[in-house]
């Protein structure tokens, strides 16, 4: 089962209180791992904040989005994380994953930012989350994730606090109607 370029919808028995009602991109996935960014879960730092943290000349025609950074998740927390649609701009340390989605993780792509050599939909995350060789399978086989074709309108468009019941919507249910314990009534 590859599931690079998916999204991984946490159920509503999630026992991970980190990824409750998550939902997260799958940037890689290989025998050796699997490594991805949650999409709904934003710190207190604006993108307009994190620009300015970082020290980077900011002319007076520039305008940087209001978004947060996401937490992207619990592992390396410190590194920032930009998933982005594709640029003619080439930036040090990108991975093309798909046609249509590039994460980058190098600072130059942040001096684009308020340009027209910016991509042209982006978000910007702080950590990633990570399991080991087999773990996520474990979990998609314990009803922890449901899995779905990552979606360009639910990464990009939606809303961060929406992207969770979205997911649902495009899956065609409604977590609200899940029993949380199968049986006899």
């Amino acid at each position: 089962m590859d599931l690079q370029n998916h999204l991984l919808v946490a159920m509503p028995n999630m026992e991970d209180d980190y990824f409750f009602r998550t939902v997260v991109y799958i940037c890689e996935h290989s025998d050796k791992g699997t490594m991805g960014l949650v999409l709904n879960q934003p710190t207190d730092l604006s993108i307009t904040e994190l620009v300015a943290k970082l020290n980077f000349m900011m002319s007076s025609d520039r305008t940087f989005p209001s978004e947060y950074v996401l937490a992207g998740g619990p592992v390396n927390v410190e590194h920032g994380f930009i998933l982005h649609t594709p640029t003619e701009t080439l930036f040090q340390h990108s991975f093309k994953i798909t046609e249509r989605m590039v994460l980058t993780t190098s600072a130059d792509i942040i001096e684009t930012f308020g340009t027209v050599n910016a991509p042209e939909k982006y978000l910007v995350t702080l950590g990633c989350a990570a399991w080991t060789p087999g773990q996520l399978e474990r979990e998609i086989a314990e009803n922890s994730w449901l899995v779905m074709p990552a979606d360009e309108h639910i990464i990009f468009d939606v809303p961060y606090e929406e992207r969770w019941l979205e997911a649902q919507k495009a899956l065609g249910f409604d977590s609200y109607n899940l029993a949380s314990q199968a049986g006899y009534c």
